[in-house]
């Protein structure tokens, strides 16, 4: 019932959560944190499909373009809009995209990061069905399933192993 939930204020944005009303008491939290919330911190409500796959390309005030199908959505980018730019590079025009029209390099990073926008995710694990943008990142979450953990500690008389680099990586500044 989420008419009887308040957002908790004055917490940083990773921390941000919902409780029931009446929680407060076993809590003990302040009762401001119960008040509810500004217009422009509350959630949005979740947009329904068709709504969702519309092309948001700021650069293109014509398009705005509505599509039935993810797959649609995805060629019309890549087909239209991706395109390099002069001493630019690969530029994102998606509204309100984070990387402000810095540019990629090479047109298959930008298409990778389109996905960030459209979330399209065409790797599927075989095993349990979850969906990733990355070819890679497919590949870490397999290791899930097989055990796999190929990244070995470098530290002398360490025998730990990881199934991927970058816990490795934490792992050795213990070490340290």
């Amino acid at each position: 019932d989420f008419q009887s939930l308040r957002y908790i204020d004055g917490l940083p944005s990773s921390f941000q959560f919902f409780l029931p009303l009446g929680a407060g008491g076993a809590l003990h939290l302040p009762p401001a944190a119960f008040l509810p919330p500004s217009k422009e911190k509350r959630l949005p409500p979740e947009l329904p499909p068709p709504q969702q796959l519309v092309c948001r390309w700021s650069s293109c005030p014509q398009c705005n373009q509505f599509f039935d199908l993810l797959q649609d959505l995805v060629d019309h980018v890549n087909d239209f809009h991706v395109k390099p730019e002069k001493d630019a590079g690969y530029c994102c025009h998606w509204e309100g995209c984070a990387r402000h029209g810095r540019g990629f390099n090479a047109r298959y990073k930008m298409l990778i990061h389109i996905r960030t926008h459209t979330n399209e995710k065409p790797h599927r694990c075989p095993t349990c069905n979850k969906s990733f943008s990355r070819l890679e990142n497919l590949k870490i979450h397999n290791r899930s399933h097989t055990g796999e953990k190929p990244y070995i500690c470098p530290y002398e008389g360490c025998n730990k192993r990881y199934s991927n680099s970058s816990d490795r990586f934490k792992h050795t500044r213990t070490h340290y």
